[in-house]
């Protein structure tokens, strides 16, 4: 189907749309999140009696590792309003300068990150508390995800053009792609070269990734803008509007980022950090669904804004909210019925080294889940409800509910609970969960302000 009837399928027909979008995208975030948790099994598994510790050391370069993804993402997401506003309007253009203004943009990213990792990497590492065998271990792995993160940022950015032209099946396919490789090259390079196969593997599926994108976007030219350089113009103000919609979601990615980081402090204890690290892993994984949802809603109500049909944004935003709910709700059904059978699969069951750590962590990771399961549905709500403000231009209130629910609320709590009152490591998980019900509601409500507010300005 060419970009141009596209956009008219999703103005007459924006539910079916909405779904369209969403399930190859869930579809590819699926498959991709299968090698995080696939790279998570066989570090534990195949590296025998340093099971344990390597994911302990998974957990102490997340942090750093979700920063750089979350300053891409992020942008990427500024990227994807702009252009599905542009796209609405019917203005080429337009989306042809945002989409090689990105690539411009995704190329200063790059050396940043390569940069940051190569002076601050260590220190930040090393600051969490991770010594003797986990930091080394952590180090072996950090250097070659931070290096090869710069092949991750411009599939992110190919992406999210694709995303906010309304072009999710190309994705889903390179995303399936790239995870089959990771699948196949996990266990050889695990035991070839240890903890750093896990991340050379990665490498290798980003790369596979571009490959596949390249293809579509500059041999079979499926996008409605252009991506050749030849009529490129530098254009600093579509510079600040990507970043005026992408930083307040980058600065909360950084914000959750952080949260990692404090809350591998405040638990100190290597199996509690193995757990964490752990059941965020899986959470990822079972949130993606969410996370689809909120995206495609971005492309659907920024088409229906750059094509003035603001009369049809606020049903659609009702429509998502309340298919995010539900699927929360499942989420919480499916954790408090099956995550003690599932936490131990990712731990070394032949370890002798050290039994109770591996036990501990388990029971970190299940004990998370039982406080954690009741809030998704709350969760859901947040990310429904900040996606859509940011689709109409309003990306910072984003980041206000991200800073409440992270630094004021969790870490906050955490460290009252755990390093000042000495409380069990569930408090801990209480705490989150309740900062994320918190925050859903906070999200709801500035969602009705702002969303009123614009709607009956633009009318």
């Amino acid at each position: 189907m060419a970009p141009e009837n596209k956009i008219d399928v999703f103005l007459k027909n924006p539910r079916l749309s909405l779904w369209k979008l969403t399930i190859p995208m869930m579809l590819g975030l699926f498959v991709n999140s299968i090698y995080i948790l696939v790279d998570t099994y066989f570090v534990g598994s195949r590296l025998g009696d340093d099971g344990t510790y390597a994911l302990s050391a998974l957990g102490y370069v997340m942090p750093f590792y979700f920063i750089i993804m979350g300053i891409t993402f992020g942008i990427s997401g500024g990227i994807t309003t702009l252009i599905a506003q542009f796209m609405g309007e019917r203005n080429k253009q337009q989306c042809s300068l945002t989409s090689q203004n990105s690539i411009i943009i995704a190329i200063l990213i790059a050396i940043i990150n390569v940069l940051l990792a190569y002076f601050l990497g260590s220190t930040v590492i090393a600051y969490q508390g991770a010594e003797g065998k986990v930091l080394q271990l952590a180090l072996d792995y950090f250097y070659v995800m931070a290096y090869g993160s710069i092949f991750l940022i411009f599939g992110i950015f190919l992406r999210g053009i694709l995303i906010g032209e309304g072009e999710s099946i190309v994705p889903m396919a390179a995303l399936g792609t790239g995870t089959i490789l990771n699948i196949i090259l996990d266990p050889f390079f695990i035991d070839w070269l240890g903890i750093k196969g896990a991340a050379y593997a990665t490498m290798v599926s980003h790369i596979a990734v571009i490959f596949i994108f390249v293809y579509f976007i500059f041999i079979k030219k499926i996008t409605f803008s252009s991506l050749a350089f030849r009529k490129f113009h530098l254009r600093f103000d579509l510079w600040l509007k990507i970043f005026n919609l992408g930083i307040p979601s980058s600065i909360s990615m950084f914000i959750m980022s952080l949260g990692l980081f404090i809350m591998n402090t405040i638990l100190i204890d290597d199996a509690h950090v193995a757990g964490y690290n752990l059941a965020n892993r899986i959470e990822n994984f079972i949130t993606l669904a969410l996370i689809s949802l909120s995206t495609s809603q971005v492309t659907i109500i920024g088409m229906f804004y750059g094509a003035k049909k603001y009369k049809l944004i606020k049903p659609m935003i009702r429509y998502t909210t309340i298919w995010a709910m539900a699927i929360g709700s499942i989420f919480s059904i499916l954790c408090i019925l099956f995550m003690d059978k599932i936490a131990p699969i990712f731990f070394p069951s032949n370890s002798t080294l050290d039994i109770i750590m591996k036990n501990n962590a388990i029971q970190s990771t299940v004990d998370y889940y039982k406080y954690m399961a009741l809030s998704y549905p709350f969760v859901g709500l947040t990310m429904v409800s900040s996606r859509a403000m940011q689709a109409i231009g309003v990306a910072w209130p984003m980041m206000i509910i991200t800073f409440t629910r992270v630094i004021i609320l969790q870490c906050s709590l955490c460290y009252i609970f755990i390093a000042l009152f000495d409380k069990d490591v569930s408090w801990a998980w209480m705490a989150i969960s309740i900062s994320c019900v918190i925050a859903g509601i906070i999200a709801f409500f500035m969602r009705v302000y702002y969303i009123n507010k614009i709607i009956i300005y633009k009318e």
